[in-house]
């Protein structure tokens, strides 16, 4: 064997020829295993999307059981009055399932979509300032309208299910006004965080960054998108007898995502309105007016609430031509794509 020769044949450059390509090939496998749902049917992209959701639920739900049990249970009673010890316990529990049922899901579908997890929820960098001082007037506008279909919804009989809805309805009225008990500064403080923040967060990022996103995809068709994410949304909230209400919430939030492709308006705009409620209910007990906006204890006329719609939708359009129009882009395994008008 001639010296200078490796003992494969191969000379120190066809060697790092194949070390290079080896690294290549590497790069695009992680690549396109990071990517691979983008490029399927949309249809496959929901049923994994809901099946880590359905995972999470189930984690999340087995962590409540064997860690917050009791709290829960006290809770929800009728009879008892949950401790301040229990009531902390409870909101670590809420912000625990914040995280592992809404925001886990989101992020690791999206990891598994698009080697920009961020920006493909719709997480942008850049926010128009203008038009987030916009969406202040947005939900103070639209909040008549969705009072009003709230009240028509409270007037619904379900018939043989009433009794068992109503009563329903109190256990969860009675565990939100025992979850929102403040009696500082600093349980407002918690509670805009627990209550306001975080789940302004985590829902927007589940129900219209990846959920209406994949809907849309689906379906070619932004509006049945939104309604079909916006019932989830309200029917997950588990009060019957302001389903309405929220919908119409949902529904605003839907559009606006829609119309901005960004989800820090969003963010906004459901922080502020979980912001409005928390301050009402902590003032209610100083105020006459608060008290009974707290206690859902007014009435809407439907004059108030056509006005609301006209100035919600004009309020829209003119986000609309202040934002610059992302349609969204389907991509497939043959790498084509179209865009959503």
């Amino acid at each position: 064997m001639a010296v200078g020769r490796n003992p494969g044949g191969l000379r120190p450059t066809d060697c790092g020829l194949l070390q290079h390509n080896l690294q290549i090939y590497i790069s695009i496998s992680e690549h396109q295993m990071r990517t691979y749902l983008k490029y399927q049917h949309p249809g496959v992209q929901f049923a994994v999307f809901i099946g880590l959701a359905v995972a999470m639920f189930l984690i999340n739900g087995f962590i409540m059981l064997s860690f917050f049990r009791e709290v829960v249970l006290a809770l929800n009673s009728s009879t008892s009055n949950i401790s301040e010890q229990a009531l902390r316990q409870f909101k670590w529990a809420q912000f625990l399932s914040a995280i592992i049922t809404f925001i886990i899901p989101s992020l690791v579908y999206a990891y598994l979509s698009d080697e920009r997890p961020p920006q493909y929820l719709g997480l942008k960098r850049n926010v128009n300032l203008i038009v987030l001082f916009i969406v202040i007037f947005l939900l103070i506008a639209a909040q008549p309208f969705a009072l009003y279909l709230g009240q028509l919804n409270q007037q619904v009989n379900f018939g043989q299910m009433q009794g068992e809805l109503q009563k329903s309805e109190a256990f969860y009225e009675k565990a939100m006004n025992n979850f929102v008990r403040m009696n500082s500064l600093g349980d407002l403080m918690v509670n805009l965080f627990i209550v306001g923040l975080l789940p302004a967060f985590a829902e927007e990022l589940f129900f219209r960054g990846s959920l209406q996103t994949i809907l849309e995809r689906w379906t070619r068709t932004p509006w049945v998108a939104i309604l079909l994410s916006s019932c989830t949304f309200a029917l997950l909230h588990g009060t019957v007898f302001k389903f309405l209400g929220i919908l119409t919430l949902g529904i605003v939030l839907g559009t606006l995502f829609q119309i901005t492709r960004n989800l820090w308006y969003n963010i906004f705009f459901h922080f502020l309105n979980n912001v409005l409620a928390l301050l009402t209910t902590y003032y209610a007990s100083r105020n006459a007016m608060l008290k009974k906006f707290s206690q859902d204890d007014f009435k809407i006329s439907a004059l108030t609430a056509v006005i609301s719609l006209v100035i919600t939708i004009g309020l829209f359009v003119w986000i609309r031509k202040r934002s610059p129009y992302q349609p969204l882009t389907v991509k497939s395994s043959s790498n084509a794509h179209f865009d959503i008008e």
